[in-house]
């Protein structure tokens, strides 16, 4: 015991106390020191984690912006595929309606031209505006040949009554088949 009284026998309680105290405020700025440290370093992982991420992402853009141009090119090609097939369409209703104007057109000329149907060679100024509607609707949609070379002459040598003579248009429809 002799040693220890020695090494340790100048010692007072207080201070004993005041080395504990020491040593319990350097283990406690050592473990506020640890606990920051430990966070910056959880900080910094958590951006280097994003960086890396966003690298990534980075690294993808050529893929993304090809495939962008793809889709792009497929929409472009199905448009002008819709836009063929709309004009297409369009022709053949155009063709469709001209040929149901020159049937009619014709189905006019060969009544009101007939000598049996329509014998005084007249019309009404109703029947003649509505057949040269008709005619014009022909020939906006590019109808011509035969109806132009036959039948608009044909047409034009019919006599037009006025609407606003009652007794000839009553005299002309009793004269029709």
């Amino acid at each position: 015991m002799e040693p220890f009284l020695e090494i340790f026998g100048d010692l007072t309680i207080s201070f004993v106390v005041k080395i504990f105290c020491a040593v319990a405020f350097a283990g406690g700025a050592i473990a506020v020191g640890a606990k920051q440290v430990r966070a910056w370093y959880d900080r910094r992982r958590e951006r280097d984690r994003k960086y890396h991420e966003v690298m990534d992402q980075v690294a993808k853009y050529p893929e993304w912006r090809q495939q962008s141009i793809n889709i792009q090119k497929e929409f472009t090609d199905a448009i002008k595929n819709l836009q063929n097939r709309m004009e297409e369409i369009e022709a053949t209703t155009q063709k469709r309606e001209r040929n149901k104007l020159r049937d009619r057109l014709l189905q006019s000329y060969r009544y009101f031209t007939s000598e049996e149907k329509n014998p005084l060679q007249a019309w009404s100024e109703m029947e003649a505006d509505a057949f040269w509607e008709i005619f014009g609707d022909y020939e906006k949609m590019g109808g011509n040949g035969h109806v132009h070379t036959e039948v608009q002459p044909a047409m034009r040598r019919l006599e037009v009554i006025p609407m606003t003579e009652p007794e000839r248009i009553t005299e002309l429809m009793q004269s029709r088949r």
